[in-house]
């Protein structure tokens, strides 16, 4: 699976459409026309199709499938066991998502650990579940790390923005680290922001505890449903009470803005598509938006701030539409 990886995540999506069979026929046309694009789009096309076959030639072989033997030493054909459930595991993952990128999946962690890196790109959000049950959603342009063991369920978010719907499992503490800091739980549902060295945790159910990633290096705070706790690069804490509903709606594809930045704005609605929005010499107004929106629809976004007089089209291309602020 080497090559390109925004290549093998666009090729992905074009799978799982395809699988889904729910192609309109607008779909087979813009799936004709990305294929026609260049020979590296068939090319990455042909190997995310051919991963699929095998994986699922790997689960149903029942050399595979059956017992090893206790003697048996982790080389030879017991290693190959391990390695193709692995990667017939990982290329499932595809199914049942719609934008996704590819896990990566990485040797020499040994039985007792697993060790994998998820990232995705710009308009595209993937859902993993974990071998314990938990639902991790990755937003746009996120990159994390999962270390999985006995003792542990350890994911390093190091960018972007994720939400974590966690198995409970007493004996084994989800933890989530980010700029220094970790989120602890068991069972619970949260998301964890991380960009430009600040963390910002959302808790929409259960209990968790953020603290340094070093035991003892601070006191930690507790959250309740309904906080949002945002730590900055100075070590700075605030606590807040937040509309959870509105702070996780991308995660059903949604957008939704009241009386936010526009500069905050702007920067989410870039983070799903290729089409930037931009202003004239980068000046921003000073505004606030109020609005839902589909994700990625950039577009409908920039006719609402023409309509609500706030800025004006100034020029456009297939990279981005540039605005000014109306006098």
């Amino acid at each position: 699976m080497s090559g390109n990886p925004e290549l093998r995540a666009a090729a992905a999506h074009w799978l799982n459409l395809r699988l889904s069979g729910d192609m309109t026929p607008d779909d087979e046309r813009r799936f004709g026309e990305w294929l026609d694009q260049s020979g590296d789009h068939r090319d990455a096309y042909r190997r995310v199709d051919r991963a699929w076959t095998v994986s699922g030639a790997v689960a149903g072989d029942p050399a595979l499938s059956a017992p090893p033997e206790p003697e048996a030493a982790e080389t030879g054909s017991r290693a190959w066991y391990r390695h193709g459930v692995a990667i017939a595991a990982s290329l499932l993952l595809l199914a049942g998502v719609g934008w996704t990128a590819f896990p990566q999946l990485r040797p020499g962690a040994g039985p007792d650990r697993q060790d994998q890196a998820f990232r995705t790109g710009t308009g595209q959000r993937t859902r993993v579940t974990l071998t314990d049950g938990s639902i991790v959603t990755l937003d746009a342009e996120t990159e994390m790390q999962l270390h999985d063991s006995a003792s542990e369920r350890r994911l390093d978010l190091l960018r972007g923005r994720a939400f974590f719907r966690v198995a409970h499992d007493p004996h084994r503490p989800f933890m989530v680290y980010a700029g220094g800091k970790r989120v602890r739980a068991i069972g619970t549902a949260f998301e964890v922001s991380f960009e430009g060295g600040r963390m910002i945790v959302t808790l929409a159910e259960g209990k968790v505890r953020v603290e340094g990633a070093t035991s003892g290096t601070d006191s930690g705070t507790d959250m309740v449903p309904g906080r949002q706790l945002a730590v900055s690069p100075d070590s700075g804490w605030t606590l807040r009470q937040v509309d959870v509903a509105k702070e996780t709606s991308w995660t059903s594809g949604r957008l939704i803005f009241m009386h936010d930045p526009l500069t905050k704005a702007v920067t989410e609605v870039n983070r799903y598509s290729t089409r930037k929005v931009a202003f004239r010499e980068g000046r921003i107004p000073d505004k606030q938006i109020v609005g839902v929106f589909e994700a990625g629809d950039v577009e409908g976004f920039v006719k609402a701030i023409e309509l609500n007089g706030i800025a004006h089209r100034v020029s456009a291309s297939s990279d981005e539409i540039v605005l000014a602020a109306d006098e």
